[in-house]
């Protein structure tokens, strides 16, 4: 009888294990957090784990990678845009209509910006340190990392878009009205491109291996320009490009488009596949280490889609998702319209190593190509 009971102890103990070390199912919530307001926001992760992301209540949180709520900071107004991450830990975020601000990693005011105006998209990061920020002015402005302006750019008309920093240093940026700018380090023009038709742009660009310079229209046009401004390639979705582009390792370029589809380019321009996500993607894609594209939709899916266009699972929740994804140490992050943050389980342990893996490139958010 004792030995009976010392094996049903022995079979608990080893079943209990094998309980707590099973893999976590895909797509599984491991967490989530409720805000005061819908969330546009894509989060970015700094040097020691937090998750940053901005809520329409007005808030940036930061969030530990349990879940728990480190801190929040109060701006004058919605936060719609993302934050980037400079390499001290100091969060730059745009909040309300006319303010920029520099959030030091206690959540502590560092400094900030007027811009005169609501922030055209999130701000990016120089090799110098240099802070790039669009407004919805129509300006571009170059901050030192003290807080004093370094110039500013005239375009004469609203930017929705995020910039996008080559390796030399050349500043990318699309705006309203059919305009592609290519500016100087020391915000003189390089080149402008004038989009067909006048088309707007709220795709902010992405940076492929060689330069090429890819970013979505309203007309539903994805372009690829050369480093030097000429047409490469465009191809044509069947709706407006709201998407910024992602590039995978082997080049391929997938991208969201109001039509409800997730598309994947090849790098000539041609199609390989289009996913259907059932309700428009304004989205960007993220893609992780092992290939797997993840991407939100109007429907209030989160997707995972298999590197050859099969969905792999997806995740329902109470309202759209126009944030694009964050994938760290097996964890996929994003927010919703419906206020909540969340953070599913996936196979992904980081993002793939490629020219431009995610939103403004890197997990930072710093908008700046290797």
């Amino acid at each position: 009888m004792k030995l009976l009971r010392r094996l049903s102890v022995v079979v608990l103990i080893v079943s209990l294990s094998s309980i707590i070390t099973l893999p976590a199912t895909e797509g599984g919530l491991e967490w989530s957090l409720s805000t005061g307001g819908k969330i546009f926001s894509s989060p970015a992760i700094g040097p020691e784990g937090t998750v940053y992301v901005g809520s329409l209540d007005g808030r940036l949180y930061a969030i530990r990678p349990d879940g728990a709520l480190k801190w929040s900071f109060t701006t004058e107004g919605a936060v719609g845009s993302s934050p980037a991450i400079a390499p001290d830990g100091t969060i730059y975020i745009g909040g309300g209509v006319d303010k920029f601000y520099a959030i030091n990693p206690d959540g502590s005011e560092k400094w900030s910006f007027f811009i005169g105006g609501s922030l055209g998209g999130s701000p990016a990061i120089g090799t110098d340190g240099t802070i790039y920020v669009t407004s919805g002015k129509g300006r571009i402005y170059a901050i030192n990392p003290d807080g004093s302006p370094k110039w500013k750019f005239e375009t004469g008309s609203w930017i929705k878009t995020a910039p996008a920093i080559a390796p030399e240093g050349t500043i990318y940026i699309t705006r309203s009205h059919g305009v592609a700018y290519a500016l100087n380090p020391d915000g003189s023009l390089k080149w402008q491109f004038a989009i067909p038709g006048g088309s707007n742009s709220s795709s902010s660009p992405a940076i492929g291996a060689e330069g090429t310079i890819y970013f979505g229209t309203w007309d539903g046009e994805l372009y690829a320009l050369h480093p030097d401004g000429s047409v490469k390639w465009r191809f044509a979705a069947r709706s407006w490009i709201d998407s910024s582009p992602a590039i995978g390792e082997d080049g391929t370029i997938y991208v969201g488009s109001g039509d409800g589809g997730l598309y994947a380019i090849n790098p000539d321009g041609t199609l390989r596949w289009r996913f259907a996500a059932g309700a428009p993607v304004d989205s960007s894609p993220a893609i992780g280490d092992d290939g797997i594209i993840y991407v939100g939709a109007g429907n209030g899916r989160f997707y995972a889609v298999n590197p050859d266009g099969t969905e792999r699972w997806h995740f329902t929740t109470g309202d759209r998702v126009s944030s694009s994804p964050l994938i760290a140490n097996g964890v996929v992050y994003f927010g919703s319209w419906d206020g909540r943050f969340y953070a599913l389980h996936c196979s992904s342990q980081g993002l793939a190593d490629s020219p431009w893996p995610i939103f403004h490139h890197d997990s930072r958010h710093t908008g700046r190509s290797n």
